[in-house]
């Protein structure tokens, strides 16, 4: 099947690792145009050569501290100077500095607020904002706002990183309502739990790995989120899922083939409803 990505411009923030990392390589392999943002530049590195060899024309990395403005005016000049055009924005990058997370409402500081607010929503506004031009130099554009199930499951924990997931969803459904008849479709995914180094880092972090859960395994993974969050959390499915499970769903909703699909919230979660 023909995505029509062959030299699609692509950006993807937090593209480095876990389900940022398997998207940016599937886009490779499509044979589009990759840029991917990241703090470290050997993760950046490592992740142009690897899309270069998978088959990205013009792959490269941008050493970006979302979400600071100047920093992502910068991407973006970045871009339009090389390629003059952007045609799909992944906004991947989002809250995952620990200290701010495990922490129950009366016990999330302002501070922790502030940090949820800019990382989770501010560096997709931006991101987006600044992509809109450059989709319309392309005449189609495709704009994925990675969310969370933790954004439709109540927990104790993260109701700081769970607001901000909701308030994504909220986000993406105005701004497709905004530009959809100029062909800029504007949609949001939610995850379930994902087994990425992120989420050892957070079973590490809270005692889950001392207590016998393994980050590498998918089944044990999903006993952990289901103890953290809640039991719906895990999904019917049983287990976590992997990056590579996520990342074909973006490439086809970032794709000129996904022609019909805006405003919407598409679960990729192993079936939380039935749980």
């Amino acid at each position: 099947m023909d995505l029509g990505l062959n030299g699609a411009a692509v950006c993807i923030s937090g593209g480095t690792k876990g389900m940022g990392y398997a998207t940016a390589l599937a886009f490779a392999r499509e044979k589009a145009r990759v840029v991917v943002t990241g703090r470290d530049r050997s993760r950046l590195d490592h992740t142009v050569a690897g899309l270069l060899e998978a088959g990205s024309p013009d792959a490269f990395g941008v050493r970006c501290e979302l979400p600071r403005l100047d920093e992502i005016e910068a991407l973006f000049q970045t871009i339009e100077r090389r390629w003059g055009e952007l045609n799909t924005l992944v906004n991947m990058a989002g809250p995952t500095e620990g200290s701010h997370f495990d922490r129950e409402f009366a016990e999330t500081s302002d501070e922790s607020w502030e940090y949820f607010f800019q990382m989770g929503i501010m560096s997709v506004v931006r991101c987006t904002r600044l992509a809109i031009p450059l989709m319309r130099k392309a005449g189609w554009g495709r704009v994925i706002n990675v969310s969370s199930q933790s954004a439709r499951i109540a927990g104790t924990r993260e109701c700081g990183y769970m607001t901000v997931k909701a308030g994504i969803n909220a986000l993406s459904k105005n701004v497709a309502w905004t530009y959809a008849k100029e062909n800029i479709l504007v949609n949001s995914i939610t995850p379930g739990a994902v087994a990425t180094e992120a989420m050892a880092e957070r079973m590490a972090s809270t005692g889950a790995v001392a207590q016998g859960y393994d980050p590498k395994d998918l089944v044990s993974v999903g006993r952990f989120i289901a103890e953290y969050v809640g039991p719906r959390a895990r999904g019917i499915i049983g287990r976590a899922g992997l990056p590579e499970e996520i990342a074909p769903q973006i490439v086809l909703l970032g794709s000129k083939l996904s022609s019909f699909i805006v405003g919407s919230n598409v679960a990729i979660d192993g079936g939380s409803d039935f749980s």
